[in-house]
C-alpha cells in the first residue's frame, strides 16, 4: 500500500485509539465519585457525613447549628413514632440507611429519616459533581418526593 492511502487509515486508528482513552479516562473518573464524607444540608443547619456500613452507605449525623432545644437540653427526637426513641438525641443518629451503588453517580435502595417530622422516606442520591449531592426523599416513587442540594464540607 502506499503512504497515500495508509496515512488516512493511521490517523483514523490514532483519533479512534485517543477517543478511547479519554473516554475511558470520564469513566473512571465518573466511577470515583462517592458520597462518603460530610456534607452541609441544604438548610444549613446539620451535617451529615456519609460513610460506609457494611456493604452499603449511611448517613449520620455530626453537626447541628442549634444543638439544644430551649430549655438548653441536647436536641432529641420527639417526633418520633416509636415512643421508646423519643428520648434519643439527634447528634450522632443515623438519618440514611442502605445507599447501595446504582450506577456511575447515583445511589439508590435506602432510607433517610427526618427528626424534624419523625417520618421516614426512601432515598436516592445523585452527584451532581464531587461537592454536590442531590438527595430525593420521596414515598412511593422518586415522582412523589422532594430534592434537597447538599455541598460538601471541606477537609
Amino acid at each position: 500500500m502506499s503512504r497515500m492511502k495508509t496515512a488516512p487509515l493511521c490517523a483514523a486508528m490514532a483519533l479512534y485509539i485517543a477517543l478511547g482513552m479519554v473516554l475511558g479516562i470520564a469513566w473512571a473518573a465518573a466511577q470515583e465519585l462517592t458520597p462518603e464524607g460530610v456534607w452541609l444540608h441544604s438548610s444549613r443547619d446539620v451535617q451529615v457525613e456519609i460513610a460506609p456500613c457494611g456493604d452499603r452507605l449511611c448517613g449520620r449525623v455530626v453537626w447541628l447549628e442549634d444543638p439544644e432545644d430551649k430549655a438548653g437540653e441536647p436536641l432529641r427526637d420527639p417526633e418520633n413514632p416509636d415512643r421508646t426513641q423519643r428520648r434519643r438525641l439527634v447528634m450522632g443518629m443515623m438519618v440514611i440507611r442502605g445507599l447501595v451503588r446504582s450506577g456511575p453517580r447515583l445511589w439508590t435502595n435506602g432510607t433517610i429519616y427526618n427528626p424534624k417530622d419523625g417520618n421516614t422516606y426512601r432515598v436516592r442520591v445523585t452527584m451532581e459533581d464531587p461537592d454536590t449531592l442531590h438527595v430525593r426523599a420521596f414515598v412511593l416513587l422518586p415522582l412523589f418526593g422532594e430534592t434537597e442540594v447538599w455541598t460538601r464540607v471541606p477537609g
